[in-house]
């Protein structure tokens, strides 16, 4: 049925926001018109690979990441 039975999404994440928080993703949800979850995933997938991923310093011009700054993101 599925090319790749792995792309199926099936794991499951809760997450806890407060009003404030709730309130700018409710915000970007309507300014994008993308759905909240579709939006959070994109949030997040972009977040880990920024994380796992960092840009050479010589292309970006700066220092590269440092690990307590990764742990913050």
């Amino acid at each position: 049925m599925y090319q790749d039975p792995k792309r199926i999404r099936k794991n499951r994440v809760s997450l806890n926001l407060d009003d404030y928080e709730a309130a700018v993703i409710n915000a970007l949800v309507d300014y994008t018109g993308t759905d909240r979850a579709s939006l959070l995933r994109q949030m997040l997938i972009a977040q880990a690979e920024a994380a796992l991923l960092p840009t050479p310093p010589s292309m970006a011009g700066g220092t590269p990441h440092s690990e307590a700054h990764i742990r913050s993101i």
